[in-house]
C-alpha cells in the first residue's frame, strides 16, 4: 500500500484465485471478505482502493464474489468486472453486474472482438456513473503497435458510445 501510494496508484488489483473444495464454500467466503474488509483498514490510510478481481476456479462466480464483498463491507474495497464467460448469466452481463454493480471500481477487458458483449458492460457502466478505467489485456501485435492503439481506441470507443449516437 505504501508503494502503491508513493506512486500516486488509485487502487492495487488483487485475485481469490480459487475456492478450495474441502473447506465449506460459506467458511472460505467468509474468510476471504474478512481479509480483505483488513487490507481496506490498511489502505484506507494510505488512500489506495482494493479492487477484488472476480477472478479464480470457482471464487469467478458473481454470486460468491458479491457475498465476498458483503462479508468485507470495507468502502475502500470493491471489484475488478474481469470480462470472462463467468460473468455472464445466459449470455447477459446484466443479472451479474446487477448483483454486483455497486462494488465496481475498476475493469478488465480483453480482447475487444472476443465476442464478449462488451457493448452491453459499457451501457450497463455509463448507467451507474462509472469513471474509473478499463484496463485491457490483449495478446502482443507485431508491426506498428501505436496504430493498433489508435484502431484499438477507436474500436472502444465505438462500443462504448451511448445508443443511437452516430459518428459523422
Amino acid at each position: 500500500m505504501e508503494l502503491a501510494a508513493d506512486v500516486g496508484a488509485q487502487g492495487i488489483k488483487v485475485r481469490p484465485n480459487g475456492i478450495p473444495e474441502d473447506i465449506p464454500e460459506e467458511t472460505t467466503l467468509k474468510q476471504i471478505g474478512r481479509s480483505l474488509a483488513e487490507v481496506g483498514e490498511i489502505s484506507a490510510k494510505h488512500q489506495v482502493e482494493v479492487w477484488v478481481e472476480v477472478h479464480g476456479r470457482r471464487s469467478s462466480h458473481p454470486p460468491r464474489i458479491k457475498k465476498m464483498m458483503d462479508h468485507c463491507g470495507h468502502p475502500m474495497v470493491g471489484i475488478t468486472w474481469n470480462c470472462n464467460e463467468t460473468d455472464l448469466k445466459d449470455g447477459k452481463v446484466e443479472p451479474y453486474f446487477e448483483l454486483l454493480k455497486s462494488h465496481v471500481r475498476n475493469v478488465h477487458i480483453n480482447r475487444l472482438t472476443s465476442g464478449y458483449p462488451y457493448r452491453e458492460l459499457f451501457a450497463l457502466l455509463r448507467r451507474i456513473g462509472y469513471a474509473g478505467y478499463t484496463l485491457s489485456e490483449i495478446p502482443e501485435v507485431e508491426g506498428d503497435p501505436i496504430r493498433f492503439m489508435h484502431y484499438y481506441r477507436a474500436l472502444w470507443d465505438e462500443l462504448s458510445r451511448a445508443p443511437n449516437c452516430y459518428l459523422t
